[in-house]
């Protein structure tokens, strides 16, 4: 934290506690004196300074304008920040569609083996080299073998651009 922010944090709360020190004794004895009064002026203007040091105000015949350096400051970060998250969301969404295009090159081998496997177990069984209780026991397995679902796996591919 450096000297400005420190400044503006202590102006801040030191004419906050002076102007509500004000009101606390007002609201309990109604009791302002001169004591009241320059303790609210000073916490006014502690108050008053540090909001107001970083702030330009022009009245102009076009009109009126302000200027709050620290807000614009803070906006300026958010947008950065803002720009860095949105980077961020496109390479996740550029990987994620990658590895989704890995996935269906693996589906589709995977289907393939799995078509020529069977066509395999078909060879064997017409030509009798194994028994139907060993092609089945071979079979079966590769036949209940969960497949990807085509839709759940393009559904998972991220597009920024629809947003």
């Amino acid at each position: 934290m450096d000297i400005t922010n420190m400044a503006f944090i202590t102006g801040l709360v030191l004419g906050s506690l002076a102007i509500i020190s004000v009101c606390w004794v007002w609201v309990r004895s109604q009791v302002l004196g001169t004591g009241g009064g320059l303790l609210s002026f000073f916490g006014v203007l502690l108050v008053g300074l540090s909001v107001w040091s970083s702030a330009s105000v022009e009245v102009s015949p076009e009109g009126f304008r302000a200027e709050f350096e620290r807000l614009q400051k803070e906006v300026n970060e958010v947008a950065v920040r803002s720009q860095q998250v949105s980077e961020k969301v496109q390479a996740v969404a550029e990987t994620n569609n990658a590895i989704s295009r890995e996935i269906q090159v693996v589906a589709d081998n995977i289907e393939i083996n799995k078509t020529q496997f069977l066509q395999l177990t078909n060879v064997l069984k017409q030509k009798q080299v194994l028994n139907v209780n060993q092609i089945k026991s071979i079979s079966d397995p590769v036949k209940n073998a969960p497949v990807v679902n085509r839709r759940v796996l393009d559904s998972a591919i991220l597009n920024p651009e629809r947003r």
